[in-house]
């Protein structure tokens, strides 16, 4: 080749390299504003030189690659971050609506509600036959009850709207890794031959980046180019050209494998938008519901054992029926508050009142002995075992019944009945005589006996047999519930590990006031990780776009060199041109 060929040949050259590289930058400027785009970066290398006549002379210029500017660990943390960012957004969001519902800065709040029924018991003990005052109370007792009976469904219908959220953000993971499956193909194909897909791979690195806001994934690289994602437990989502999908049975997230078999992971997802939810529906909202309804429990049960100690402003009276509002179809053990029950020989004292004379009635008592029973014995034994002692002292007029699945308690006519000094707790535990119905918070009610407000037990039966419609003894012990401390379960809910149940002694206001400001920390450290994770993920963009992002002052520049190389090279062209004029002219 002669050399005047060869400056054509390298000016050529440098016409298409500058050409290339002003298309690249054309396709820079193109692409400022898409989102998940890097910036691309043409790289020029000299080609390989030749020997000519004894000399090692240039060949000009070619286009080595086209590369993307990104910073692959950059990437990945910035990955991460987003995945603990969504995370922690879905949750800050909901623990909003959790503080809502437990707020105390109402006076229609929980807290007041608890607080007005104890001020409502120690109005009764200043005025016990007041007839305002027991229906005040009463009424209270059923707004606090609906008061309880509405959270649960309250935070039920949170854990719903959770898992719903998580359907629909299943079905994006499935789109999403679907989608980076036949990139995947796409990248194989033209990576083939030593090209570099740019914008293939972005897009794939965003649907990566997207998918990682979902849950936490790891990313392989393979030889041929095509990404492989793992989730949680080392389950594949893409290998090659195929996605795995993940599917919701019930509110249990599952994988499958390629020979269709189904394994439950939804305990050791973690992060991104779907850890959030699970942590919050699984873990933190689970924890207050069995929180609230342990609270609920402890309060029926302390309010229930008082007041089965006590009696209204009369007995039950001739041809009325009791019937216990817990139930058992075996054995008294199998009672909700079946273990409170001691079995002692001075259980109870039930009090017969034989009004056949009017104007003489007269009242006896029994002391019912249970040390003959145990857990396993069933209402029928309990029944029998009553009666018995009925007959024994001569005293008639009342059945106990324990053919059902409820004790029950009929007054023949011109007999009443009533209890004193419950010792077993066998009372509150079948529910005669109390004041709530129920075992928890979506349970609780009142007792329908108290529909008729002379039942409310404010006054105790003394030694004698007598009681007056002003002794306000039991309304007295019922305010001291208030400052009580009881043993009340606290649970701790680990998806891993399962939920644990606790115990701590304490009032049921100060238990309540502690679940309500462990809601607030919670919500508080919450929003203060969610704060420095978009701290993070900005700073972490910042970086990235430095690197990665379009800068057009910095592409208009890179425009105007690789025009003026470009003109170089056409002026080459000229000269050369001329060149060979004048060498042509010469022969």
């Amino acid at each position: 080749m002669s050399s005047l060929g060869m400056v054509l040949d390298i000016a050529t050259s440098a016409l298409a390299a500058q050409q290339h590289a002003i298309d690249v930058t054309a396709h820079n400027i193109a692409n400022v504003d898409t989102e998940g785009y890097s910036r691309q970066i043409p790289s020029l290398q000299a080609k390989q030189a030749v020997l000519h006549q004894g000399m090692i002379l240039g060949r000009g210029v070619e286009i080595e690659q086209v590369a993307r500017s990104i910073d692959q660990f950059i990437e990945n943390k910035l990955m991460q971050e987003k995945s603990n960012l969504s995370s922690f957004q879905e949750m800050e969001k909901y623990m909003q609506v959790l503080e809502a519902m437990f707020s105390e800065s109402s006076d229609a709040s929980m807290s007041a509600t608890l607080s007005d029924f104890w001020n409502l018991w120690h109005d009764i003990s200043n005025n016990p036959s007041g007839s305002s005052e027991r229906i005040a109370l009463y009424e209270h007792s059923l707004l606090m009850s609906e008061q309880f009976q509405s959270l649960i469904p309250d935070l039920n219908q949170i854990q719903t709207d959770i898992t719903n959220a998580i359907t629909v953000g299943i079905e994006r993971i499935n789109q999403i890794t679907s989608e980076i499956s036949q990139i995947n193909v796409e990248i194989v194909g033209m990576e083939a031959n030593n090209n570099v897909a740019n914008d293939l791979r972005d897009k794939r690195n965003a649907l990566v980046s997207e998918l990682n806001e979902y849950l936490d994934i790891k990313t392989f690289e393979q030889s041929s180019h095509s990404l492989t994602i793992v989730a949680a437990k080392g389950c594949t989502l893409v290998h090659n050209d195929r996605n795995y999908e993940l599917e919701i049975y019930g509110d249990r997230v599952k994988w499958q494998d390629s020979g269709g078999n189904y394994v439950d992971i939804t305990n050791h997802i973690s992060n991104g938008k779907i850890g959030g939810w699970l942590e919050l529906r699984d873990e933190i909202i689970a924890k207050y519901e069995l929180d609230l309804d342990a609270m609920a429990k402890e309060f029926i049960w302390s309010v229930n054992q008082q007041h089965s100690q006590g009696v209204g402003l009369k007995l039950f009276e001739s041809g009325s029926t009791i019937t216990g509002d817990y139930q058992t179809n075996t054995d008294l053990g199998e009672l909700e508050y079946g273990s409170e029950i001691q079995f002692i020989a001075n259980g109870f004292n039930l009090w017969i009142e034989d009004r056949t004379d009017p104007a003489n009635p007269t009242i006896d008592y029994v002391s019912v002995d249970l040390s003959s029973l145990n857990s396993s014995s069933s209402l029928s034994d309990l029944a029998t075992a009553i009666n018995n002692q009925i007959t024994g002292v001569g005293l008639t007029g009342i059945t106990v019944d324990g053919s059902g699945s409820a004790l029950s308690l009929i007054a023949g006519n011109n007999y009443a009945f009533g209890f004193s000094d419950d010792n077993s707790n066998i009372l509150a535990a079948l529910g005669v005589n109390t004041f709530f119905t129920g075992t928890g918070a979506g349970s609780i009610g009142l007792n329908a006996m108290l529909n008729d407000k002379d039942y409310i037990a404010a006054a105790q039966i003394d030694s004698d047999g007598s009681y007056a419609a002003g002794d306000n003894t039991n309304a007295l012990a019922m305010t001291d519930l208030q400052y009580t401390s009881m043993d009340i379960s606290q649970w701790t809910c680990d998806r891993i590990n399962g939920n644990t149940e606790g115990s701590v002694t304490t009032t049921i206001e100060d238990y309540y006031h502690s679940m309500v400001g462990s809601i607030g920390i919670i919500s508080s450290s919450i929003s203060r990780d969610t704060k420095f994770n978009e701290m993070m993920v900005k700073e972490l963009n910042t970086l990235r776009d430095s690197i990665s992002a379009v800068s057009l002052d910095e592409e208009m520049a890179n425009l105007i060199k690789y025009q003026h190389a470009y003109q170089a090279a056409a002026k080459l062209i000229t000269i050369s041109d001329e060149m060979l004029e004048t060498l042509i002219s010469t022969r």
